[in-house]
């Protein structure tokens, strides 16, 4: 602890979740390339791995304390990509986009809404 940038710095700083050691604590990555573990106040998984954290150090020089994780920004567009078919399901409702250019929409029942016009277009459009 004594060779880290902790040593200078009260307060909150930045971090990344780098793992978990064999004990399963997790392993901090420190802005200047050191890892060490640390507690934390809040759940932890592998799938959080790479997330960055507010870390402060704990008074006795023990170590860090994981006080929360950093919301990470969100992308202005998020794209899913399938090679052939990408289905989003839950119970028993499912949207399947193939790539024949298929759009299927499964549910007991559908409800579209508009503020504006509400069109359906196509070469033929069939009700019942």
């Amino acid at each position: 602890m004594k060779d880290t940038v902790f040593n200078h710095v009260a307060g909150v700083s930045f971090a990344t979740l780098a793992g978990f050691d064999a004990q399963g604590r997790a392993l901090v990555a420190l802005p200047d390339g050191a890892q060490m573990p640390a507690r934390a106040l809040v759940a932890l998984d592998a799938a959080l791995i790479g997330a960055e954290l507010a870390v402060t150090p704990v008074a006795d020089g023990a170590g860090l304390l994981i006080l929360g994780l950093l919301d990470p920004p969100r992308p202005e567009r998020h794209v899913i990509e399938a090679a052939r078919e990408l289905v989003l399901r839950c119970g028993e409702t499912s949207v399947t986009l193939t790539s024949d250019g298929r759009l299927t929409l499964r549910g007991k029942q559908l409800l579209s809404r508009a503020e504006g016009a509400n069109r359906v277009q196509g070469a033929s459009v069939k009700l019942n």
